[in-house]
């Protein structure tokens, strides 16, 4: 069942990387061929694309798909490398905390502003970034599911793999 949401999910934020692409696929034409061009043709695929982006961000987690700087972990094994890993994971976990209620406290702030983009047509600015506090509290709870199974964990074997 999850790996079937999972790859529903990853579909999706395809689906939004192929609309950002035909829309600039729209918009560089009409740019150049027609000489005019509408600006919300200009942002909105940069728009989706950092939503894509943010919204797949925490699927990285759990299959140690994200960037990791393994020189130092790879130089511990036993329960010093158990206890550097539950360390690494309380500081991602720290950190997507920290983003999603900042993010969260921004939404609130544009939304309660009532603050806009001025296109063609008024886009309100807490839609467009949204995608942050969704995308990192995605983050943030793989990143706690991989501080529970660091903690499960009992050893971890010299190469680093378990």
């Amino acid at each position: 069942m999850q790996t079937n949401i999972r790859k529903a999910f990853e579909v999706f934020c395809g689906l939004l990387l192929l609309i950002a692409v035909l829309i600039n696929a729209v918009e560089i034409p009409l740019r150049i061929f027609m000489g005019f061009s509408f600006d919300l043709l200009f942002d909105l695929p940069i728009w989706i694309t950092i939503w894509a982006a943010l919204l797949i961000s925490g699927l990285l987690l759990p299959d140690d798909e994200h960037i990791s700087i393994d020189f130092v972990r790879n130089k511990f094994n036993g329960f010093p490398r158990k206890i550097l890993e539950i360390i690494l994971s309380l500081i991602t976990l720290g950190f997507g905390l920290f983003v999603t209620y900042g993010s969260i406290q921004y939404v609130q702030t544009l939304f309660t502003r009532e603050m806009v983009f001025p296109r063609i047509i008024l886009i309100p600015q807490w839609i467009v970034q949204l995608c942050v506090p969704l995308g990192m509290g995605i983050f943030s709870f793989f990143a706690l599911k991989n501080l529970i199974n660091n903690i499960r964990k009992r050893s971890f074997v010299n190469n680093g793999l378990d």
